[in-house]
């Protein structure tokens, strides 16, 4: 399937009758057509890569975006490929042969899923395969940060779940400065899902009423105590990925919204307190101070001498999208609705 190439300018609805469209999908058919539905999407964002690089770059005119990478978006489906928890699926958890019983598990939706970002395409995608694949209904929220590439994603999205005879509002997007909007909402959300720096995991911390997930992915604290690795360093640095650098004061580099630190502990406590806790790395020639970094340092991923951007997954589990229904049946009865005559 490929889209009509088009610039991405839309009337978007109001947050109610957003989070209303949400809550009157129909997802009767979305369980046997998930795996259909991933492998769609997939060809559905190569066939449409041409389009989706043509708003990336007006974003990065705009300043309001950095140049999106297809390969990471390819290791998101790869590494997502891996996950067993789908929608629907039924596995079996204990037989009881005396009395002939069968307990089984069968993973259903969270709900209606709000996930708050600062915009990354990545987060977007990778949030819309994991979301699909847990059944649940999704509404994106940012302040409009990458606003073309990330209208055109979730158009194409939408437009493979028409493919199968499943509502577009499965997944929808609404782009505001003032998430309290989304928030209020409150009564008809099931999970808050944030995604993004220190401050933006505060702010909704702060604001959801809502059980709330967080993840800094994409946001890299760096740590840099000398200046052996300088050129790879340098390198890190180009990507234009949202890095926050924290500079040993000896080193005397000059880079610009670095925060300085006079030694490892400090730099350790300014991580630890103000970092997203999602990917640190410390460069240094001292195996004390590395080993000191690791073992302190409270993100979820910790590299030495090594860029920081190694694991570029969402720290977030398949597990805490889902419910688990507990089912218990006798050994003949078949969950196809046909049976034999069931006795216990």
């Amino acid at each position: 399937m490929k889209l009509i190439e088009k610039e991405v300018l839309v009337m978007q609805d109001s947050i109610d009758k957003i989070i209303s469209n949400a809550l009157q999908v129909k997802k009767d058919t979305l369980s046997k057509n998930i795996k259909s539905i991933i492998i769609q999407i997939k060809k559905a964002l190569d066939s449409n890569k041409e389009a989706i690089l043509q708003a990336n770059k007006i974003d990065e005119k705009n300043n309001n975006g950095f140049i999106l990478d297809f390969d990471i978006i390819n290791n998101i489906f790869s590494n997502l490929e891996k996950e067993n928890m789908v929608y629907g699926d039924v596995t079996l958890s204990q037989k009881d042969n005396e009395q002939n019983i069968i307990y089984g598990t069968q993973i259903m939706d969270y709900g209606n899923v709000v996930v708050i970002t600062d915009g990354n395409p990545y987060a977007i995608i990778e949030m819309v395969i994991k979301n699909i694949m847990a059944g649940n209904t999704t509404v994106f929220s940012n302040n409009g940060f990458m606003f073309g590439t990330n209208q055109l994603i979730v158009q194409i999205v939408q437009s493979v779940l028409e493919q199968f005879n499943i509502s577009k509002y499965l997944i929808q997007i609404f782009v505001s400065e003032n998430f309290d909007e989304v928030l209020s909402n409150y009564a008809n959300i099931d999970l808050v899902i944030c995604i993004g720096n220190h401050n933006l995991q505060n702010l909704i911390l702060n604001k959801s009423k809502n059980r709330t997930l967080i993840s800094g992915y994409e946001n890299f604290d760096l740590y840099i105590e000398d200046t052996a690795h300088i050129e790879f360093l340098n390198k890190i640095m180009n990507t234009g990925l949202n890095i926050q650098l924290y500079i040993n004061n000896d080193t005397k580099l000059d880079y610009s919204d670095a925060i300085i630190v006079n030694d490892i502990d400090e730099a350790i406590a300014q991580i630890n307190y103000n970092g997203s806790k999602y990917s640190s790395a410390i460069f240094t020639t001292s195996t004390e101070n590395a080993s000191k970094f690791v073992k302190e340092v409270k993100s979820k991923i910790v590299t030495i001498n090594t860029s920081p951007t190694i694991e570029r997954i969402i720290d977030i589990k398949q597990k805490d999208l889902t419910n688990e229904k507990t089912i218990i049946y006798p050994f003949n009865f078949k969950l196809d609705g046909n049976s034999n005559k069931i006795e216990l």
